[in-house]
């Protein structure tokens, strides 16, 4: 576990704590889309979150100030391939797994566990790269073992129990259209522009994604 355990320890390390401010308030901006598209409710006060591959955890700011209660689990804190969530069935209203589901031999138990302390209703947040556009670049990466498309890994966790299942590019803070036409995961890869950059870039141009983030609900 040494070389995984250096590896997510310093994943964020040349981040600033205002890129990390930034970052983490547009995911939780993101997870507002993706409720609203699929009809659900993630973000709310009150709700439990768990995030497992927490990395230092940059997440838990943001998700407080929408008075959720968040808890973070990584490699420190749980071997997620064989080892249980240290919490009750039914516990969490939002399991979030981002950028670590593709580190894992068998994501068989990381799944199971997340319907197992998800509440009825509650959602699986699963952000990995879609094989489609990253198989190129997939194993620069030295500690990825497991690449999925859309469709694996929605099979996937159809198979391990969850009802419903969307599939969206890995985009951020974009407009509806961006995450719901039949074309979505193409035209994320085909952006002119990455992340960033210049402020005369109009925003619509910018998020190129390689990857993709699935919504399951028990």
């Amino acid at each position: 576990m040494g070389l995984k355990n250096n590896y997510f320890s310093f994943r964020l390390n040349s981040l600033s704590s205002e890129d990390r401010d930034y970052l983490a308030e547009r995911e939780i901006e993101t997870i507002q889309i993706l409720e609203e598209i699929c009809d659900e409710s993630f973000i709310s006060s009150g709700k439990k979150v768990a995030d497992i591959g927490c990395g230092d955890r940059f997440l838990e700011t943001a998700f407080s100030k929408k008075d959720m209660v968040y808890e973070g689990f990584d490699i420190m804190d749980l071997d997620i391939e064989v080892e249980k969530i240290d919490r009750q069935d039914d516990f969490y209203d939002l399991v979030i797994c981002y950028a670590l589901i593709e580190h894992l031999k068998s994501p068989s138990n990381l799944v199971s566990e997340a319907l197992r302390v998800l509440r009825p209703g509650g959602a699986f947040l699963v952000q990995t790269p879609n094989w489609h556009y990253s198989s190129k670049i997939f194993y620069d990466d030295y500690t990825h073992l497991h690449p999925y498309t859309p469709l694996s890994l929605g099979n996937l966790l159809s198979a391990e129990g969850f009802n419903r299942v969307h599939k969206f590019p890995n985009l951020r803070c974009k407009p509806k259209y961006f995450y719901t036409n039949r074309f979505a995961f193409f035209i994320a890869n085909i952006l002119p522009f990455r992340g960033g950059g210049s402020s005369l870039i109009p925003s619509i141009l910018k998020g190129r994604s390689k990857g993709m983030i699935l919504v399951a609900i028990k």
